[in-house]
C-alpha cells in the first residue's frame, strides 16, 4: 500500500522538478542574454566598419561597368538605326542593352541605401563622409542613366530621318529640293522630339542641328517657290552653294557638344573619387582607433 501511495506522490516531484529546471533554465538563459547585451561595447565594432568598406569597394568598381555597358548600348543600337534594321530590331536593342544598364544602377542605388543602414553611420563625422560618397556616386550613377537617354534621342534623330538628307537624296534629281523639304520636316519633326527627356547639353546639341537643317530647309523652299526657270536655277545654285557649309556648321555643334559632356562627366568622376578617398580615409581611421584600443597596433 505504501509503494501504491508514494507512485503518483514520486511522479508529482519529478513534474516539478522538471517544471523547475525548466523555469531556472529559462531564468539563466534570460540572466546570460541580458548580461550579453549588457557587457556587449555599445556602437559599432571593428566588423561593422570592415563590412562597410568592403562595401565601399564594391560601389567603386561597380562603377566600372557603365563604360563597357554604355559603349555595347551605343554600337548596338547605332547599328540598328543605320542598317535599317526597322523598329523592332531597334526596340529591342534598346530594351536589352538599355535594361542591362537599368539592373545594374537599381543594383547600386541598393548598395548605397544598404550602407546607410550601418550602425558606423551613426558616427557624425563617418554620416558625413558616407552622405558625401553616397551623393556624388548617386551623380555618376544618374548621369549613365541620362546618357542612355541622350544617345537613343541622338541616334532616333541626327542618325535616323536627318541622316536621309545626306545620304539617300539625289542632288542632280530635278525634284531634289521637293524631296529636300520633305525630308527635312521629318528631320525636324525628329528633333523636336529628341529634346523630350534630354538633358541642357543635348538640347543645344540637337537645337544647334535643328537651325542648320531648317535653315537649308527653307533655302530648297525658295527654290520650290520660284517664280520661273532663271530665278529657280539662282535659287539652285544659292541652296548648292550653302550646303558645302554644312559638315562644317555639324562639326562645329559636334565639338561643342563633346566638350562640354567631356568637360560635365570629368567633373562628376572627380567629385566621385575626391568623395571615395575621404571615405576610406575615415574608415581607416576608425579600423586604426579599434586596433589601438585592442592593442593590435602595438
Amino acid at each position: 500500500m505504501e509503494e501504491t501511495v508514494n507512485v503518483p506522490g514520486g511522479g508529482r516531484s519529478k513534474r516539478t522538478a522538471i517544471i523547475v529546471v525548466a523555469v531556472v533554465l529559462a531564468l539563466v538563459a534570460a540572466g546570460l542574454g541580458t548580461w550579453f547585451a549588457l557587457s556587449r561595447p555599445s556602437g559599432p565594432d571593428r566588423a561593422d566598419v570592415v563590412r562597410l568598406d568592403k562595401h565601399r569597394v564594391i560601389v567603386d568598381n561597380s562603377m566600372n561597368l557603365y563604360d563597357p555597358l554604355v559603349q555595347q548600348f551605343s554600337g548596338r543600337y547605332s547599328n540598328a538605326i543605320s542598317q535599317k534594321a526597322g523598329q523592332a530590331e531597334e526596340e529591342k536593342v534598346l530594351s536589352q542593352d538599355r535594361e542591362r544598364i537599368v539592373r545594374e544602377s537599381q543594383a547600386n542605388r541598393e548598395r548605397l541605401e544598404h550602407m546607410a543602414e550601418s550602425p558606423v553611420v551613426q558616427d557624425q563625422e563617418v554620416a558625413e563622409s558616407f552622405n558625401r560618397f553616397k551623393d556624388q556616386y548617386g551623380a555618376v550613377i544618374a548621369y549613365n542613366d541620362q546618357l542612355v537617354i541622350n544617345t537613343s534621342n541622338i541616334y532616333r534623330s541626327v542618325g535616323g530621318p536627318c541622316a536621309a538628307l545626306h545620304s539617300s537624296l539625289n542632288v542632280a534629281s530635278e525634284s531634289y529640293a521637293q524631296d529636300y523639304v520633305k525630308s527635312a520636316d521629318e528631320c525636324l519633326a525628329a528633333l523636336g522630339a529628341a529634346k523630350d527627356g534630354a538633358d541642357a547639353e543635348t538640347t543645344t546639341l540637337l537645337t544647334e542641328v535643328e537651325a542648320v537643317i531648317r535653315g537649308q530647309r527653307d533655302k530648297q523652299q525658295e527654290v520650290l517657290n520660284s517664280k520661273d526657270t532663271l530665278e529657280r536655277l539662282s535659287k539652285s545654285t544659292l541652296a548648292g552653294l550653302a550646303l558645302l557649309d554644312i559638315n562644317e556648321a555639324f562639326a562645329k555643334a559636334q565639338t561643342s557638344y563633346e566638350t562640354a559632356t567631356k568637360d560635365k562627366y570629368s567633373k562628376i568622376i572627380e567629385n566621385a573619387n575626391s568623395s571615395n578617398s575621404e571615405f576610406e580615409g575615415v574608415l581607416k581611421k576608425r579600423l586604426e582607433q579599434f586596433e589601438a584600443a585592442s592593442g593590435e597596433g602595438k
